[in-house]
């Protein structure tokens, strides 16, 4: 009999093992979300924008964060990473930013079957922690081109590149200064589209 209840008792204690939650250390996940406290305001004009999802060099298109030991090296961190693609979470704040302008009547993105006046095409060039400085930095990149309907033509393109010193360089000083850099380029692209559709 106690050879029995030893026998369950071993059984019991192995399904409790394999039934127990096993412990993955997954890594951490971080967000873009800052949009510019401010950015200039136009009157309203009757002119829908479109804006498409920004296009992504291939090695930042996705949700792991690059940085770089020495020059013309990239490699990944794997215990951090993006929530989700730098194109999919700077395409929300980009619509944000240029609603908050209030010059266009509408601010849409694709799929969108309707009439718009104005494309604004993005493209993230870098977005990287360069760790090849006495000091961290973190370095976002991104071109702007706006396209006229009407023209059928490109109006305007423009590089924006920002780096900032990453704070105790850490990786959550890292994913605040893409933050930060982020605000600021979103505010030059705004104050960008609002010069030259004026203008066209």
């Amino acid at each position: 009999m106690r050879v029995i209840l030893t026998l369950f008792g071993i059984v019991l204690l192995s399904a409790c093992s394999f039934l127990s939650p096993v412990k993955v250390d997954l890594p951490d996940k971080y967000m873009l979300s800052k949009v510019p406290s401010y950015v200039p305001t136009k009157k309203t004009r009757p002119m829908i924008l479109l804006i498409p999802t920004p296009e992504t060099r291939p090695i930042y298109n996705t949700t792991q964060m690059a940085y770089m030991l020495k020059p013309y090296q990239i490699a990944y961190f794997s215990k951090n990473e993006w929530a989700e693609t730098p194109a999919q979470m700077l395409h929300v704040l980009l619509i944000q930013t240029l609603q908050k302008t209030h010059f266009f009547k509408a601010v849409v993105t694709s799929p969108y079957n309707g009439h718009y006046d104005y494309v604004l095409n993005t493209e993230i060039l870098e977005l990287k922690e360069d760790l090849t400085h006495s000091t961290p930095l973190l370095v976002l990149s991104v071109r702007a081109q706006i396209f006229k309907i009407s023209a059928n033509q490109i109006i305007a393109t423009k590089q924006f590149t920002v780096s900032l010193p990453i704070p105790r360089g850490t990786p959550y000083g890292a994913v605040f200064a893409a933050n930060q850099a982020a605000a600021t380029i979103l505010r030059q692209i705004a104050i960008f589209c609002l010069d030259r559709i004026t203008m066209a």
